[in-house]
């Protein structure tokens, strides 16, 4: 497993195999960037196995809102194999009557999450508690 430190004004990544590589402090803002734009790749890539094993397993989605938040502990009790996903930062809404298909192309090239809401296509298909 890697380690990383500050050495000397530097990072340092320190890998097991005694590779290591130090970055200035400009070079590791690059990297922290680089690796946030890339997040969704390297989550999917570092627990592909775990999907890999439910694959065509339905999945539960849960959202919590902020005032529901103290219920949580509650929650992961009663679910054991719950895990908490990367957080929202933004909820937006607006009537699909007023969206044009410009905007929803735009959407898709941004590679925004989206739903339209209410996809009942089975009758658990989307609920709100």
């Amino acid at each position: 497993m890697a380690r990383f430190d500050f050495i000397n004004k530097q990072v340092a990544i320190l890998g097991d195999s005694d590779h290591s590589v130090e970055l200035s402090p400009q070079e590791a803002l690059d990297l922290l960037y680089w690796l946030s734009d890339h997040r969704d790749i390297l989550f999917g890539l570092a627990y592909q196995n775990a999907t890999q094993e439910h694959l065509g397993e339905k999945e539960l989605e849960i959202h919590i809102y902020q005032e529901n938040l103290d219920q949580l502990d509650k929650l992961k009790a009663a679910i054991p194999d719950l895990h908490e996903g990367k957080p929202v930062i933004k909820v937006l809404a607006v009537p699909l009557s007023l969206v044009t298909e410009r905007a929803i192309d735009l959407l898709k090239q941004l590679q925004f999450e989206y739903r339209i809401h209410p996809l009942l296509e089975e009758d658990e298909a989307f609920a709100q508690g």
